[in-house]
């Protein structure tokens, strides 16, 4: 069975529709683990509250901006971990943290006074900030806390501040993700367009979904001063509460982490029609992509290209380096939701690493649209898993590295794994070409660790461990100490070993799909005379017009003069006719099965090459996983349609913002098209035209028609 319960989860049977091993053939309409619902008692999971989501992930990170929480200062302190999101102010955002500190009285009584004089205290303790968020918790929400007029009042009496408030207590909803929600929602309603920014580039976009994890906000930012750019916001890693409330002049929004900012990507794109270009940041590959892609929206590949060449040469050699060290480790991804699927491509095409096991805290069913789709057969998918099934999968994958957050992290070093830590990183950046390098580098020193090695073996075998009190035993103790050296030394050598092995196994591989591509060209010759017979056709129509007038008077003129010689012919002709017709009728019937099978052949065709293009999509392309499923559709036919122009040489005409994020995520698209399919050079106009229509039928066939996505047809974000 493809949904899985495992053996300690017996106990709970309602588990097994939350998780999945991929078979060969299947999709996601056959099987998607339920995902975002409540956790199921008798489960201890490893999620946050709503609260954090909005606070710990998104709002925290604002630079310029006291973050006050009313409720307990337990809850203040719980989100006030924040030291992976660095800036470039002096790590403001890292150095405090307020909170109303209620106590039972305040319970009891209401905390509404209590929030109006901390509020006015921090203003007064730090006079430089003029930016406010106020959140609520599960305590003052239920007591009915009203904390809106309270910031009003707040905001009159001091005039020059600007206040947001986050009512999202912990309990609001399954999981952090309702946090996310909350606040992308609320920003959008409340503070978008009511700020100005200066504009300084004709290229100006928001980075939205990015967190600056140990400085990836400083990655990008390089990269786009670079090509000319200007970034008017971070959505919200090193950004200002300002410059969030101006994301309404940016041309396009460069989402990064769609399940914590998509909400808010969406929503921009149907108010302000600003597009979204979704790109995976993390993966030396993908970092390409996603230049290209933004170099394609403006019109400037060349300084796209100019970026890429330099980091190239900077990089390329190192990751090399790893991917020969790395290719063949078996990797288990347990994050929180979008890492699944922005790493799994990335670890295995990058470094030849293999994805086994994948579990995410609070990601919804799109997320595991996204990673099942591009993930391998026998991988195992589990939503808001607990520790006792960490335990159960670990014994079945037996993995090299575990990345995944420090709660679970602490349980994988117990058990003698490596881990690095997916949530913080161990020593980041991870994003963009010097970030793959990074991980890669991370992952090596922690699968390689000779202590980790070490740490495995239990050195005392059978025997009692000598005493070290001074009775007598020092001889015995001396031994032991050579022992462990001897054995460290053994384990280093171990490990040298296995670093000099070189990646040799990928080759063959390669060529494979290479001879596998050559035979198809026969089969597009054969179709040539097909499309030239109906180039040819709306040719001759025409002449056939002009010419009929001039025919008609003389055939007048002839008919008395042939009648008699028809008569006369008509019955040795009949009398031909019938002795020819027995002849002729075989061979008609022979005809026309051959041209039904040719036909049937072309279809299989064109439908084989449509799947193999559905399946790189599938496996590489974000923009057909969007929240809803008038957004897919838009995406699939804009996208589709636009690299059936580039294709084919048409005339692309780019009249919106819309067409040209369009066209961006269709131009590498057909690059790589062009790349991967070498039938596809061989191909009539009308077949590669034919081919991708077919492709628009399958995606929104998978991702749409038959999709078990549960969201796909809500209203709201």
């Amino acid at each position: 069975m493809p949904m899985k319960l495992f053996k300690c989860d017996e106990t709970i049977p309602e588990r097994e529709k939350h998780i999945y091993i991929k078979e060969k053939g299947e999709d996601t309409t056959q099987f998607l683990p339920s995902a975002h619902v409540e956790t199921i008692p008798g489960s201890l999971s490893e999620r946050g509250c709503s609260y954090c989501g909005a606070k710990l992930v998104i709002g925290g990170v604002l630079k310029d901006t006291i973050q006050l929480i009313h409720g307990p200062v337990g809850c203040a302190y719980d989100t006030w971990h924040t030291k992976r999101y660095p800036s470039d102010n002096g790590n403001f955002q890292l150095k405090y943290v307020w909170s109303s500190d209620m106590k039972e009285q305040h319970v009891v009584f209401g905390g509404e006074k209590l929030l109006k004089k901390a509020m006015l205290e921090a203003f007064a303790e730090f006079p430089d900030i003029k930016r406010m968020m106020v959140y609520t918790t599960c305590s003052t929400a239920l007591i009915g806390d009203d904390i809106k007029p309270v910031v009003k009042e707040v905001e009159k009496e001091l005039g020059d501040v600007d206040i947001f408030t986050v009512e999202c207590p912990g309990f609001a909803g399954v999981s952090q993700s309702k946090g996310h929600h909350v606040f992308n929602m609320g920003w959008m309603t409340d503070k978008v367009g009511t700020y100005e920014p200066e504009i300084t580039s004709p290229y100006t976009i928001n980075v939205i979904g990015d967190y600056n994890i140990q400085g990836d906000t400083f990655v990008m930012e390089k990269y786009m001063e670079k090509m000319g750019i200007q970034i008017i916001a971070h959505f919200t890693g090193n950004g200002t509460y300002d410059s969030l409330r101006g994301m309404h002049r940016a041309q396009l929004n460069v989402t990064n982490c769609a399940r914590s900012a998509g909400y808010i990507a969406n929503e921009l794109k149907k108010k302000y029609g600003i597009p979204r270009i979704d790109v995976d940041t993390w993966g030396f590959d993908y970092a390409k992509e996603g230049l290209r892609k933004i170099g394609a929206f403006f019109g400037i590949e060349d300084r796209a290209e100019a970026v890429i060449a330099e980091e190239v040469a900077k990089y390329e050699s190192k990751l090399e380096w790893y991917k020969e060290r790395l290719t063949g480790k078996k990797v288990c991804i347990w994050t929180g939701g979008p890492r699944l699927w922005h790493w799994t491509k990335a670890l295995e095409d990058d470094l030849g690493m293999h994805v086994v096991a994948m579990s995410s805290k609070f990601g919804h069913q799109e997320d595991f649209e996204k990673v099942i789709a591009r993930g391998e057969e026998g991988t195992i998918y589990i939503d808001d898993g607990n520790e006792l099934e960490f335990f159960e999968v670990l014994e079945m994958v037996k993995p090299d590295l575990v990345l995944t957050g420090p709660r679970v992290g602490a349980l994988v070093k117990k058990l003698h794994l490596p881990y690095v830590n997916g949530h913080g990183y161990h020593n980041g950046p991870y994003m963009g070409f010097e970030g793959a390098v990074n991980m890669a580098r991370d992952m090596y020193n922690a699968i390689y660790s000779p202590l980790m090695k070490l740490a495995q073996s239990d050195i005392r075998g059978e025997q009692n461990l000598p005493s070290t009190n001074g009775n007598g035993n020092g001889k015995a103790t001396k031994e032991l100490s050579e022992q462990v050296v001897s054995l460290v030394q053994q384990q280093v050598k171990e490990a040298t070993a296995q670093v000099k092995q070189p990646a040799k196994e990928t080759a063959p591989q390669v060529q494979k799909p290479a001879k596998e591509a050559a035979p198809v060209q026969p089969q597009a010759k054969e179709t040539a005379p097909q499309a030239q017979a109906k180039e040819v056709a709306p040719q001759v129509q025409p002449q056939a017009k002009e010419v009929a007038p001039q025919v008609q008077p003389q055939a007048k003129e002839v008919a008395p003069q042939v009648q008699p010689q028809a008569k006369e012919v008509a019955p040795q002709v009949q009398a031909q006719a019938k002795e020819v017709a027995p002849q002729v009728q075989p061979q008609a019937k022979e005809v026309a099965p051959q041209v039904q099978v040719q036909a049937k052949e072309i279809a299989s065709y064109i439908q084989e090459r449509a799947a193999e293009v559905t399946k790189l999509i599938q496996e590489r392309c974000l923009w057909q996983f969007h929240s809803r499923a008038w957004d897919r559709e838009e995406n699939i036919n804009g996208v589709l349609n636009m690299a059936a122009q580039i294709l084919t040489g048409e005339k692309v005409v780019l009249e919106t913002l819309i067409d040209r994020g369009f066209y961006a995520d269709a131009k590498i698209l057909s690059a790589d098209l062009e790349i991967r399919f070498a039938w596809l050079n061989s191909m009539e106009n009308s077949q590669k035209k034919a081919v991708l229509e077919s492709v628009k039928a399958m995606l929104i066939d998978i991702v749409i028609t038959k999709s078990k996505n549960g969201e796909l047809h809500y209203s709201l974000y």
